[in-house]
């Protein structure tokens, strides 16, 4: 693992930090995750290393003095802690030096970065990363891991930098289902998990006027066909205004984010980079009304969707329309994915082979809140149908 990480760093700048234990020695404590590799979002704290939140305000940041309680857990179950990945400023939107390992030219997504790329490589076995909007499920996507965002609350959030506290999740980025089943075990140990006969399986898309790659398409239709031999399948257009989910996640995203870290634009704007600067400032000048009616629709949308959705217990979907972009200042697509954080269900984001131009494909499931060992073993049943995705060759 070692010799892997250091041949793949210098093309993808994964990490922004290494620990001080060398990968190659044992894990010394035993556990459900002994012997297992784990790299860290920089928003997340690990004891020993500085946690600089991507952003260069954070540059001369002591080292924690804790782990956060996520890195707690793992440590505990006998995981070995390699460094810490590159994250987007603040787990905002401004793009990061990170490459996706498939194709060094095209973005690795974000804000979880480095976590994806790291795991897409195969440098790590599992790695944390958040989600606020897309942040986690989007960078798992483009760089052919396995992702889990939890229900919202199930895993704790203490030591983790904020964005936007009615949002943000820790999830995890594995190698496959089976490693992240394995980590939300640990991460939630009172999770439990629902009925598995016959689950009522849906499967469609939001209606937008995203344009979705063929490949993608097909995808999907190979990965419902799949389901289709576990359980029956109805065609479903998912039941939400996207648009207006995003518009008023935002509004929320940004005055949260702004009253997280209003200090920093007291004397510190000009180190912040353009997104996230625009986005505080954005949230600085939100009047109370538009944030209460903000936050009223996105109450509703929620209460809406899963009373659509009582009939129905799993969802296949794309997390995305289409594989990795090329770098262009951009950390991807992330419409789809902005109303299921906000819903508050568990995802699942699975690796589908390739599209016609060898990025990786991938497929979602979603659940109800609360499902989250449902969904992550329905995944596992799933996983077993997919497309083999070979590994990233190194560049010669």
């Amino acid at each position: 693992m070692t010799s892997a990480l250091y041949a793949w760093e210098p093309y993808i700048q994964a990490f922004v930090e290494l620990s001080d234990v060398p990968v190659t020695k044992p894990s010394i404590r035993p556990g459900p995750l002994a012997g297992l590799t784990v790299g860290v979002k920089d928003i997340i704290d690990v004891a020993g290393l500085p946690t600089r939140n991507g952003s260069a305000v954070c540059a001369d940041a002591m080292p924690a003095e804790h782990d956060a309680v996520v890195v707690e857990r793992l440590r505990a179950a006998g995981a070995q802690i390699v460094g810490k990945t590159t994250t987007t400023e603040f787990a905002f939107t401004d793009p990061t030096p990170c490459h996706n390992p498939h194709d060094l030219s095209r973005s690795p997504g974000g804000s979880s970065s480095g976590s994806g790329a790291a795991v897409g490589a195969g440098v790590v076995d599992i790695a944390l990363g958040t989600q606020t909007a897309g942040s986690l499920i989007r960078p798992a996507a483009y760089c052919g891991a396995v992702g889990f965002k939890p229900s919202a609350g199930l895993f704790p959030m203490g030591g983790v930098t904020p964005l936007a506290r009615s949002f943000d999740t820790v999830g995890i980025i594995a190698r496959d289902v089976s490693l992240g089943q394995r980590a939300a075990r640990v991460l939630a140990p009172a999770a439990t998990m629902g009925a598995l006969n016959a689950p009522r399986v849906a499967c469609g898309l939001w209606d937008t006027k995203a344009e979705v790659s063929p490949d993608w398409l097909q995808a999907l239709d190979d990965a419902r066909g799949a389901l289709g031999t576990l359980s029956g399948v109805t065609e479903i257009v998912l039941p939400a205004d996207v648009g207006s989910v995003v518009s008023a996640h935002r509004c929320v995203m940004c005055a949260e984010a702004f009253a997280a870290h209003h200090a920093l634009l007291d004397d510190k704007a000009q180190m912040l980079k353009p997104n996230f600067r625009a986005g505080m400032e954005a949230g600085r000048d939100l009047d109370k009304t538009t944030l209460s009616e903000a936050r009223t629709l996105l109450t509703g949308a929620r209460t809406a969707f899963w009373d659509a959705m009582r009939g129905t217990d799993l969802i296949l979907t794309l997390p995305v329309p289409d594989g990795a972009p090329l770098i262009d200042g951009t950390t991807g697509f992330q419409d789809w994915l902005t109303p299921w954080t906000v819903f508050g269900g568990p995802l699942v984001c699975l690796p589908w082979g390739i599209d016609t131009l060898l990025r990786p494909r991938s497929v979602m499931l979603a659940a109800h809140p609360g499902q989250d060992l449902f969904l992550l073993e329905m995944a596992a049943r799933l996983e077993h149908h997919a497309p083999r995705l070979s590994a990233p060759r190194l560049p010669r």
